[in-house]
């Protein structure tokens, strides 16, 4: 939601009254929404600690760059509910498809040595668009930066 200030506040950043504010430079603006109260189960530490090894295999700058081109390109197309995604959404969706799709790939304890030596299609945007783990867009076969 669009936040409004009356006392000249414009810069605020930060949580209070349980709403989180925060400035997107998308759309020039301070927007807030609600502080989610979440109960921490087992489930959410599995999730974390997958999440924490897939971003420590430090994906490359130029696989960086491809995602965030997807993203430009998929949000042109009206993908994703006209949201546009940035490239750690776009990022674990691959990994949890690949994942899906073969359940014998393991993303807790998951390499980059295992990445190249199964010849997985997360290695780049291009062949996780071939596998189907991310929809069509305009050019995809151009987006061959590796992980």
């Amino acid at each position: 939601m669009k936040v409004f200030f009356k006392h000249m506040v414009s810069g605020y950043v930060g949580s209070a009254d349980d709403m989180i504010y925060y400035y997107d430079p998308r759309v020039g603006r301070i927007l807030a929404r609600r502080n989610p109260h979440t109960k921490a189960t087992e489930k959410n530490h599995a999730f974390g600690r997958t999440v924490q090894n897939l971003m420590d295999l430090k994906p490359s700058r130029f696989f960086i760059d491809d995602l965030l081109s997807y993203a430009e390109r998929s949000y042109a197309a009206g993908m994703f509910n006209g949201m546009r995604p940035v490239w750690t959404n776009l990022y674990m969706k691959i990994m949890f498809a690949m994942a899906r799709q073969d359940p014998h790939i393991d993303l807790l304890t998951l390499t980059r040595a295992e990445i190249v030596n199964q010849d997985l299609p997360c290695r780049s945007v291009a062949r996780a668009v071939a596998a189907g783990l991310l929809p069509e867009v305009r050019n995809w076969h151009q987006l061959t930066a590796e992980m």
